[in-house]
């Protein structure tokens, strides 16, 4: 069959979309998204030339009053397995290199929340697993985006996600 359509990196448009709740919940001065950040060195062998390794975050979230520097970071699969809420050594691994890299020790890492229950406010954020490692705490949250398309949800989304992601890290 030919049909004209659209290829939709639906990673992506997740990605995109807590970027501009971020900016929307926190202020747009508070987000850095996508900023590389220098992690080490890496050294060709053959020619000894040595160029920096950069890791980057979707979004690093400036300390504000009594907020802290925090990092949020969007995920899109992996987190279910064998019917539990996990999050992967994977995605533990690149939130210890993204916190090594900022000097962050807080890393909140944004699922979009399974669908297999009732739909709650959109923008709800959910707390399924922690990670600790020395000082650096991880958070994996699920948020609600049922309803999302609907007339100001983008608003509520952002607010929730806010107060959300902030509430997770206490």
């Amino acid at each position: 069959a030919h049909a004209p359509g659209y290829l939709v990196a639906t990673w992506r448009v997740w990605e995109d979309l807590l970027t501009v709740a971020a900016r929307l919940g926190f202020g747009r001065s508070a987000v850095v998204p996508q900023k590389g950040f220098t992690l080490g060195t890496k050294t060709k062998i053959g020619t000894g030339a040595v160029s920096k390794l950069s890791v980057y975050p979707d979004c690093v979230i400036e300390a504000e009053g009594a907020r802290p520097r925090m990092i949020l970071d969007a995920k899109y699969k992996g987190h279910v397995e064998r019917g539990q809420l996990r999050i992967s050594e994977a995605d533990i691994y690149e939130a210890l290199a993204f916190s090594r890299a900022t000097d962050c020790n807080l890393v909140v890492l944004a699922y979009p929340a399974r669908p297999d229950n009732k739909p709650q406010t959109v923008g709800t954020c959910t707390v399924f697993e922690k990670v600790k490692v020395d000082a650096v705490q991880i958070v994996g949250i699920q948020v609600e985006i049922r309803q999302i398309s609907k007339s100001g949800a983008l608003r509520m989304f952002a607010a929730n996600i806010a107060i959300g992601v902030s509430a997770a890290l206490s």
